[in-house]
């Protein structure tokens, strides 16, 4: 057959040329149904790169499966089947894909959060143990009991042997400082 001769070529003459390993045959189904496939695909995943990635890997399929077409009726048919099937493959392939990444990205963000929070805590932390190191011994000893042991101010002002309304007031002043120098940083 010349050239034109095969532009004229119904589908299933092309797909019994094809299945005898004509290469001619092939281009023709190539340039016959390409753009319309493309267009095909490209409306199912939105994206048009991915697409034409898609009608490629539709035709490379086709050229390497011609020997075993021997059950289709209809190219087009065929060829709209396959590009709908690796359409919806790819949607979910990439669903799945993303589901994963959002999933990772939130599980490194929150250890990110948590180890950024971590480090806040024993910043603040240490700047209380120094500031607390630069009080004066009994506001120091009235506060590390309160706040540290944990004791009431009672039990405080009963183990020191000063009033309860002292305890409170020492701990008042200890927390003003604290806010003052903590508003300097």
């Amino acid at each position: 057959m010349l050239n034109k001769d095969y532009i004229l070529c119904s589908d299933q003459q092309l797909l019994k040329l094809l299945k005898e390993d004509n290469k001619k045959a092939f281009d023709l189904i190539y340039n016959r149904y390409w753009e319309r496939l493309f267009e095909y695909v490209a409306k199912v995943v939105k994206d048009k790169d991915d697409a034409k990635d898609i009608v490629q890997e539709l035709f490379v399929s086709l050229w390497f499966r011609r020997m075993s077409l021997d059950n289709v009726n209809s190219l087009q048919a065929y060829l709209f089947t396959a590009a709908r099937y690796k359409g919806l493959t790819y949607i979910k392939d990439n669903t799945s894909k993303n589901k994963y990444l959002e999933s990772l990205k939130l599980f490194f963000d929150q250890e990110c959060d948590s180890v950024t929070q971590q480090m806040e805590a024993n910043e603040l932390s240490l700047f209380i143990d120094n500031e607390i190191a630069k009080l004066p011994p009994k506001m120091r000893e009235v506060f590390i009991l309160s706040r540290k042991e944990e004791l009431s101010h009672k039990l405080i002002s009963e183990k020191l042997m000063i009033s309860d309304k002292t305890v409170k007031k020492q701990i008042n002043n200890v927390l003003k400082h604290f806010r003052l120098k903590l508003a300097e940083k």
